[in-house]
């Protein structure tokens, strides 16, 4: 069997009308040398946005260098969430469409990668659009019909014994018109785990939706919300207790 220094994979699934966006995407190299407004910017990556061919992109580049080089070490996150945002879809959870991803490996030590998707039209993330639309957060119709969606796609994921475990309103974009979607992305470090570890990421996958909800939603919506979650009409001790660690989750850490 071979060794190989550096391993490189990229793929690019552009569609019908993504002309422009398959020459700007066709190799790492090029998304690297790609030019925008950076959008968000972390220690392990950054994101910009590209407008190309009357679409919007978010192109999201790893690289591991400095204090996070041991990282590296770890998983393809360009890959895992790639394979998330699959598995969400085949769950019935509406997500960006990927464009493209890979990463390249340097003696099997991951030193960049990068995951590309197609913007969603006319949406947003609900913690920008609870900074900039308060008219939506105080339409009950429209909060309803998105807590509940995010609410059953949250039971779906944990049901199957998967968790988030980065489960925030800025990781979930919403439609803004009367009937809204809504979509998750944004989940590098989601994964299924064993049911003795699983009941501590569920309740940080909820206490994180929870920790801009009690901010900007009266406490019975957010109860409302549990309740939708949890598939019932009353309360259980259980799900006292449950709500009890939930509200003092980040007043803990």
């Amino acid at each position: 069997m071979g060794f190989s220094v550096n391993d490189m994979q990229w793929n690019l699934a552009a569609g019908p009308g993504d002309a422009v966006a398959s020459e700007s995407f066709s190799t790492l190299d090029r998304v690297f040398d790609l030019d925008g407004p950076r959008v968000s910017h972390g220690g392990l990556c950054h994101v910009i946005k590209l407008h190309l061919g009357g679409r919007d992109y978010y192109v999201k580049r790893y690289q591991n260098r400095g204090k996070h080089l041991l990282k590296a070490f770890g998983r393809n996150r360009a890959a895992t969430e790639h394979h998330n945002l699959a598995y969400f879809a085949r769950l019935g959870i509406p997500v960006p469409r990927v464009v493209a991803h890979g990463g390249v490996r340097h003696f099997g030590l991951l030193r960049r990668g990068a995951i590309i998707t197609e913007g969603v039209p006319n949406a947003t993330d609900l913690q920008t659009l609870a900074r900039t639309r308060p008219n939506l957060l105080a339409n009950r119709n429209w909060v309803f019909a998105v807590m509940r969606l995010v609410a059953d796609y949250t039971r779906r994921i944990h049901k199957d014994g998967f968790t988030h475990r980065d489960l925030k309103w800025r990781n979930v974009l919403a439609e803004t018109g009367e009937t809204p979607q809504i979509f998750f992305f944004d989940c590098p470090s989601g994964r299924h785990v064993s049911r003795l570890r699983r009941r501590h990421f569920i309740l940080r996958d909820i206490a994180g939706l929870d920790r801009l909800a009690k901010r900007y939603l009266s406490r019975p919506m957010r109860l409302r919300f549990y309740l939708w979650y949890r598939n019932r009409t009353h309360l259980t001790r259980e799900d006292r207790r449950l709500i009890a660690k939930i509200v003092t989750y980040h007043n803990r850490r």
